[in-house]
């Protein structure tokens, strides 16, 4: 009895020995820019990971190295260690954020599935303010989860207009909420791209309308990825 009670007893201290020293998974969202190789996300997910797994739509998993860490702006650069077999289009980013006289925008969120067909979940909601002059940062009121943090902002046109951050993600929420949730936009990343050599897709001169826009969001899902960050 007493060496079966040991035996309990020391199975439980190595199980909790394996469950703290077992490093928390972090899922998030990000977007591929360039020539598929880099990958848009926010700071706060990979801050201190040492293990990055990038997941795409209907495909395995694919590992990321971070080449850009920047606190400050919230956002970070990953590279993969190889190229997606996923297909994808050029998404066309809106250079200038501060005088956007379009309020809808909207979001493409990485489903929670793992089958075989991969279904993106549409974001709507509207744009509050373009840009905040304490901050830099948009404030948009659109009902997201966590884990779609890190995701594209498109405007009605298609264009990227910044990446979504759910204020549940910050450490410093500061004045933000549930909603409206802080957004990135598209200037701060575009500058980010510049200086380091990504190149990014122009303007686009198309304006999506209802009969066109599952076409669209069919086109550009394979940019979304998810982001698991141990």
């Amino acid at each position: 009895m007493h060496k079966v009670i040991g035996i309990v007893l020391i199975t439980g201290v190595l199980i909790s020995i394996m469950i703290w020293s077992t490093p928390v998974a972090r899922l998030g969202s990000g977007f591929i820019v360039g020539d598929a190789q880099y990958i848009l996300t926010y700071y706060d997910l990979v801050k201190e990971s040492e293990n990055i797994q990038i997941k795409f739509p209907n495909e395995d998993n694919i590992a990321a190295k971070p080449i850009y860490k920047n606190k400050t702006d919230n956002l970070v650069i990953l590279k993969l260690v190889q190229p997606p077999k996923v297909k994808r289009e050029p998404l066309f980013f809106q250079k200038e954020n501060r005088n956007i006289k379009e309020s809808y925008v909207f979001s493409l969120g990485y489903p929670w599935t793992n089958t075989l067909e991969d279904k993106h979940i549409m974001l709507e909601g509207n744009l509050i303010m373009a840009i905040e002059n304490e901050t830099g940062l948009m404030k948009i009121d659109i009902q997201m989860d966590p884990i779609h943090s890190g995701s594209p902002l498109f405007n009605g046109k298609g264009e990227v207009v910044g990446m979504v951050i759910s204020a549940e993600t910050l450490e410093d929420r500061g004045n933000y909420s549930e909603n409206p949730h802080p957004a990135i936009p598209s200037a701060v990343l575009i500058d980010l791209m510049n200086k380091n050599d990504i190149p990014f897709e122009g303007k686009s001169k198309t304006t999506l309308n209802i009969s066109a826009m599952d076409e669209y969001i069919e086109m550009i899902r394979n940019n979304v990825v998810l982001i698991e960050a141990r």
